[in-house]
């Protein structure tokens, strides 16, 4: 008589596990819902992704768990070892290990907040019926980018294949100043940023002052040597030809007499103006009340930015493997 067979020990084949690069693919709604309609083709769905972990080892007797029903569960399914009866979330050391949302609700909320979609939608197309909730999940995925940003810091600038300086244009803005119906002013926070011509490869930084201490510094870490600066008359840039003996060569553009040189085309610092645009239209739309935040959200457009004109959904679900090897 055929004894009873033995409990699975992976959600998925590992053969269809995705080997290349999340980030390649391509989702909408009507072809991303049918593929997460289920608890059970959500664990497969973010197994075969790497999202979750395909497998379990127990950590206490290194014996390969077992996936097992669980009805107790909105996921329907733990890790249970055999032998020593340890027993595990599927969800256990995931970017999804301390939500109590189903796991469809969580991949539509990054489904929409890759596409920028306001927080309203949201909650209606997941289903979530608190604000709270949302406007967390909101703050969890800016997290992911600070992290995966982190990880994978960029600088800008150098020097081309050609050996000519890449143009960085770099200029510093006041976010969020704002005068109350009292006439008291409300301080705003200071950015530095800098943005590398045709790539449009940018950093933004929060900074406490404006001095040249400050600025020079932060021109040292995120821009190469071999660059060619272009910057407002800002006296805080005056030396930035000779920093560390003269590794940049630098333009200036003086915005009371011209934003493009009449002389020469090339020296303004319109591209950075234009960041600081688009920057500052997003900030607005999200921008609450907490100075604490306020870093996050530059990440967010940062990373947005670097990944400009890419799925949006399929790159923030490739940072969560890399933040979150399974």
């Amino acid at each position: 008589m055929a004894g009873r067979p033995a409990a699975a020990t992976v959600i998925v084949n590992p053969n269809n596990v995705i080997a290349m690069n999340v980030r390649n693919e391509i989702y909408n709604f009507a072809s991303l819902l049918p593929e997460i309609a289920t608890p059970s083709l959500c664990l497969q769905w973010l197994a075969s992704r790497r999202l979750i972990k395909n497998s379990y080892q127990c950590p206490n007797c290194q014996q390969l768990a077992s996936f097992t029903v669980h009805n107790g569960s909105s996921d329907g399914r733990r890790w249970v070892c055999q032998r020593c009866n340890m027993r595990k979330s599927v969800r256990d050391g995931s970017f999804f290990a301390h939500s109590h949302l189903a796991l469809k609700q969580v991949i539509i909320l990054v489904y929409c907040w890759a596409y920028d979609m306001p927080q309203m939608q949201m909650e209606h197309e997941a289903e979530v019926d608190s604000r709270t909730t949302t406007v967390d999940w909101c703050n969890f995925m800016r997290e992911e980018c600070q992290i995966w940003l982190a990880n994978n810091s960029e600088v800008v600038g150098g020097m081309d294949d050609q050996g000519d300086a890449i143009v960085v244009e770099i200029d510093e803005s006041k976010y969020f100043h704002r005068k109350y119906h009292r006439g008291q002013w409300h301080d705003g926070h200071w950015v530095f940023g800098g943005i590398e011509r045709l790539s449009g490869k940018c950093f933004l930084i929060e900074v406490p002052d404006r001095s040249a201490r400050t600025l020079e510094a932060l021109i040292l870490q995120f821009i190469l040597p071999g660059s060619h600066i272009v910057s407002d008359g800002w006296a805080s840039y005056a030396n930035i030809s000779t920093l560390n003996h003269g590794i940049y060569s630098h333009s200036v553009i003086v915005h009371q007499q011209h934003f493009v040189d009449p002389n020469d085309a090339d020296i303004h610092t319109q591209n950075i103006e234009n960041c600081w645009m688009r920057a500052k239209r997003k900030l607005k739309r999200q921008f609450g009340t907490s100075r604490a935040l306020f870093p996050s959200y530059l990440h967010e457009f940062v990373f947005r930015n670097r990944f400009r004109g890419q799925d949006m959904f399929a790159v923030f679900l490739q940072t969560v493997a890399d933040n979150y090897p399974m």
